[in-house]
Parts: C-alpha cells; sequence; structure tokens
C-alpha cells in the first residue's frame, strides 16, 4: 500500500494470510458512494465511476515510498481528484520495475456527488507524468506523437496470440510509419506518400468536405478498413499529415490525387490479369480447342518448372523428352471481355 484516503484499513495484510474480509469492507465503501449518488440524482444515465491508472518507471529506476505517495499526490490532482474522491495506491513487485496502480472513485462523497471529467485526461496524464520525471530526475517517457505505439483491444491481442501473427494495427502502422519516414526523405508530398503505401499494399480513402478538399483520411490494408484518428489520432489524421508529419499537399492537385489513389500497383494488376493455356487436337478432323485458365502468378511457376526440365533434359538427354513427343511451346494472352481471335492455320501444343 503506497497511499489511500479511505475509511477502510490496508487490506492486504489480510489478503496475505488469505482473509479478504478488509478486501471486501473496501470495496463496499466505493460502492456505497454510487449508490448515495443514485438516490440524490435522479437520472437513468450510465457512468463510469472507477478510474484506473498505472504509473511505471523504466528497470533500474526506483522511488521511496514518500516519493511515490508525492508522485500520485500529483498525479490525482493533476487530473482534478481532490480529497472527496476516494482512492487507494498500490505497488505491484510481480516485474522488473517498480510500478504503481491507482484506483480512484470518480464520484465526489459532497453535496453535489458531482463527477471528475475525464475529457482531454490523455493529455493532461502525459503533462503531469512529465513533470513527475522531471521532479525526481527519471528519464523522461516519449510523447505519443513521437512513437508509433498504438493500443490494441483484449479481442485482438488474443486473435494475434492465436494466429502467431501481430496484431493487424501494429502491422499496418509499421507499413504508414516507413511511408512516412520515406517520404519525408526524399521531400516527397502526398502523391509520393501515396505511391510509397502502395507498395507496401496499403490503401488510402479519402473524406472531403463541402468544398471538395481532404477534411479526413482512412487506411485499407488486407481488406480492412481504419481511419486515421483510429489507427492513432495523434498522427495519422489527415491535419497531423500534412501539418504535424511534415506530408506536403497542394489544394489544386485534389483531381490528380484522386487518381493516383485510385490506382492500384502493376504487381496487383498482371496478378489479376488472366492467361489461358489453348489445346488442339493435331488431327484435322477434330479442332476444337480446349482451353485452360492460369492466372499471371501460375505462367511464373509453370515458366520456373519449363526451365527447370530444360536444365534436365540437356543434362540427361533425351531421358525425360520421348522424340515422339515433341510439343511446340508458346502461350497466348486473354484479357476477359474481349473476343479470343485465333487464326485457322495455328495449331498450338500450348
Amino acid at each position: 500500500m503506497i497511499s489511500n484516503n479511505t475509511m477502510s484499513k490496508d487490506p492486504l495484510p489480510g489478503v496475505l494470510q488469505g482473509n479478504e474480509a478488509d478486501l471486501t469492507e473496501m470495496i463496499k465503501e466505493f460502492d456505497q458512494v454510487e449508490t448515495l449518488r443514485r438516490f440524490s440524482i435522479d437520472s437513468d444515465k450510465p457512468i463510469k465511476p472507477v478510474f484506473h491508472a498505472m504509473l511505471s518507471l523504466r528497470p533500474g529506476e526506483s522511488l521511496t515510498t514518500s516519493q511515490w505517495r508525492t508522485a500520485v499526490q500529483t498525479y490525482m490532482t493533476d487530473l482534478g481528484f481532490d480529497e472527496t474522491n476516494q482512492f487507494v495506491a498500490v505497488m505491484h513487485q510481480d516485474k522488473d520495475h517498480q510500478h504503481v496502480h491507482i484506483v480512484a472513485n470518480r464520484i465526489r462523497l459532497d453535496d453535489t456527488f458531482s463527477m471528475v471529467k475525464d475529457s482531454n485526461e490523455r493529455s493532461v496524464s502525459m503533462d503531469s507524468v512529465s513533470e513527475i520525471e522531471d521532479r525526481f530526475g527519471l528519464t523522461k517517457a516519449p510523447r505519443p506523437k513521437d512513437t508509433w505505439g498504438v493500443s490494441i483491444s483484449h479481442a485482438e491481442l488474443q486473435a494475434s496470440i492465436k494466429d502467431g501473427d501481430l496484431p493487424h494495427k501494429h502491422k499496418m502502422i509499421a507499413k504508414i510509419a516507413g511511408a512516412i519516414e520515406a517520404t519525408n526523405q526524399a521531400q516527397g508530398d502526398m502523391f509520393t506518400f501515396t505511391r510509397l503505401l502502395r507498395k507496401q499494399k496499403v490503401y488510402i480513402n479519402l473524406t472531403l468536405n463541402d468544398e471538395g478538399q481532404p477534411k479526413g483520411i482512412s487506411f485499407e490494408f488486407d481488406g480492412k478498413h481504419i481511419s486515421g484518428r483510429q489507427l492513432k489520432r495523434s498522427r495519422l489524421t489527415w491535419h497531423k499529415l500534412t501539418t504535424q508529419e511534415g506530408i506536403h499537399y497542394a489544394p489544386e492537385t485534389i483531381r490528380e490525387l484522386q487518381v493516383e489513389i485510385a490506382r492500384r500497383d502493376s504487381e496487383e494488376q498482371e496478378r489479376a490479369r488472366i492467361y489461358y493455356y489453348e489445346f488442339v487436337a493435331t488431327s484435322r478432323k477434330r479442332r476444337s480447342p480446349i482451353y485452360v485458365k492460369f492466372t499471371a502468378r501460375d505462367y511464373e511457376v509453370q515458366k520456373m518448372i519449363q526451365e527447370i526440365l530444360e536444365l534436365l533434359d540437356a543434362i540427361f538427354d533425351a531421358l525425360f523428352k520421348p522424340r515422339e513427343c515433341r510439343l511446340k511451346r508458346s502461350y497466348i494472352e486473354y484479357t476477359p471481355g474481349k473476343q479470343l481471335l485465333i487464326p485457322d492455320e495455328m495449331e498450338l501444343s500450348v
């Protein structure tokens, strides 16, 4: 126990002895304030009275219990909590670094039963932590706008563990961050950024305002769309990209930019292109062709197999190619929607 202002006593000694009575008493004390508020304020509006935060030091750094009390009190005051808000701060020592959990009641235990607001809480929290670091000479934690870290849900974490892969958000962030850095190094603009993303199989979509100019941006990767605000509000909104991240955009180029955004890379187009094998009987009595459909990627595999077979043939002579089965090797390209024209004199084995 680092600090608390509850009537209930420290439950830890009892818990260590297998007795949770004091812990239950503390929980009831917190709950009673919410009950009193419900009786005092006639409202069915749902509230979130529980505040939970964790202050964590880097491995190798430490504070005394007295210093931790000061840090907790400073942090709570900065976020708008006062002596009427119940709270308890406890240090956990199950990691290789000191960290303190703070659980507080947002409901003030006074005549108003008002609640501590949580608007702009993240920014205020970062400012408070920065002051605490300065006060005790601790290593400065980077601001969110200076990192590419993103929060993920418990469900996303469990899915990534099950698949043995990185969470989708993390993969997308890594690709976008790389494109931003490469754009800045090349002193590029939004067109450069779009092309670099496309090479990473990440595509963007813009939301336009009444003047036809971008007001929002979303990113598409592996068929999933996430807005820049949801992905990382401090860095990936349209406003942040064009100001903070230095991606230049000229309003008069919006139409050209939309054309560029709508493109897919040549490799993607090549994979989508369809080819056909055409087999024609050598007998003049029957010339009905047979077509076998395949993609450009399949064709690359077929070419590799063919080259390997030709290499083996060159090494072992006719062992792998009987004289009576010589076939011509060629292919034709067919674009869906267009008529397939084959000259009458054309006899293709492939």
